[in-house]
């Protein structure tokens, strides 16, 4: 039978499907529909191919080079696009050159050794990279968060109604606008510590999935936290005096750590670093604040008294706060603690 004559025959070529085209749809139309049908039958790699030259041109404009960011360890590779993501803009903003290796892998947050570019000053320094649903199994982290600001990746609050509300509903934006929040509280602490003048790390860069902070220790050789150390009884008591002073820093800078203990103190050779403040919190904000903070000095005190005999942990948390503010703690919160 004549195809031309035959009312139920379909088009058997491209040509034809075309012509029903001009038919259907206006001229842009057409053209969207045949650009997306050639991009779903184009070879993946074409496609990759064709955005690593879209990222060439457009660093051009700006006479930057695209990131080439090809660095000694890599990780796994299920996290070696995460890990890329999370630190290569370092690289691109010449904070880093390499990445030499994993320092600590946790349930929050992998830590990894990276070489410093020449013109940042130390020459090793230390990428923490956040895993994406590290808050989503975080218990009582409304607890943390009572009284606090939630902040984006820009570090600005997020005071929106819908904003407020997705993180409560922990709906998938809302789980990513709370781990931004955590990220840039973080990155607050530090900034704000740093500049009284306290044993934390130095913050040099933060992104919207990792911070990049003094190394303590050499590649190889990194600093343990205080609960796999030993110590002498001298050295014990020289540190818990140290440990002592930058809990009255922090207090001076309004801020409560939230959860202090010899698991997030470094020590390297003598020196100390306070780590790990996602869950900071303002005394004044959260109502559970002095709860938290006798929590922490009971914590810092487990450790130091099997080197010698340590006060009574709610009554030196109250001695602090006093010194600290000019007033009692709230006593109406003191005898609870945190779960």
């Amino acid at each position: 039978m004549d195809l031309e004559t035959n009312p139920t025959s379909q088009p058997d070529s491209e040509s034809e499907n075309d012509d029903a085209l001009t038919y259907l749809r206006g001229a842009r139309e057409q053209r969207a529909v045949r650009a997306a049908r050639d991009q779903a039958h184009r070879p993946r790699l074409t496609r990759i191919a064709d955005r690593e030259r879209q990222r060439f041109r457009a660093a051009a404009e700006f006479n930057l080079v695209p990131s080439g960011f090809q660095p000694t360890f890599r990780g796994k590779q299920f996290e070696e696009n995460w890990l890329l993501e999370s630190l290569g803009g370092f690289y691109d903003d010449s904070l880093i050159s390499d990445i030499l290796s994993q320092v600590k892998g946790g349930k929050e947050a992998n830590v990894y050794c990276c070489l410093a570019h020449p013109s940042l000053g130390p020459r090793w320094v230390a990428g923490k990279v956040f895993r994406p649903r590290m808050f989503r199994n975080l218990k009582n982290d409304a607890a943390y968060r009572t009284g606090g600001e939630l902040r984006g990746a820009d570090g600005k609050a997020l005071r929106k109604k819908r904003e407020q509300r997705a993180v409560a509903d922990r709906t998938t934006v809302g789980l990513r606008m709370l781990h931004q929040s955590w990220l840039a509280n973080e990155a607050g602490a530090l900034g704000r510590l740093q500049q009284a003048g306290a044993l934390t790390p130095r913050l040099y860069g933060v992104n919207a999935n990792a911070l990049l902070m003094d190394f303590h220790g050499e590649p190889g050789d990194p600093a343990p936290t205080l609960n796999h150390i030993t110590l002498g009884k001298a050295e014990a008591r020289r540190l818990y005096d140290t440990v002592l002073e930058q809990i009255r820093i922090m207090l001076r800078c309004e801020i409560i750590h939230g959860d202090l203990s010899a698991f997030n103190i470094l020590y390297y050779r003598g020196e100390i670093r306070i780590i790990d403040f996602p869950q900071s919190m303002n005394p004044w904000r959260n109502p559970r604040a002095f709860t938290f903070f006798r929590r922490d000095v009971t914590r810092v005190l487990e450790y130091f008294e099997r080197y010698a005999d340590m006060p009574e942990p709610g009554w030196l948390a109250r001695a602090l706060w006093r010194e600290a503010y000019g007033e009692d703690a709230p006593e109406t919160l003191g005898g609870e603690r945190p779960a």
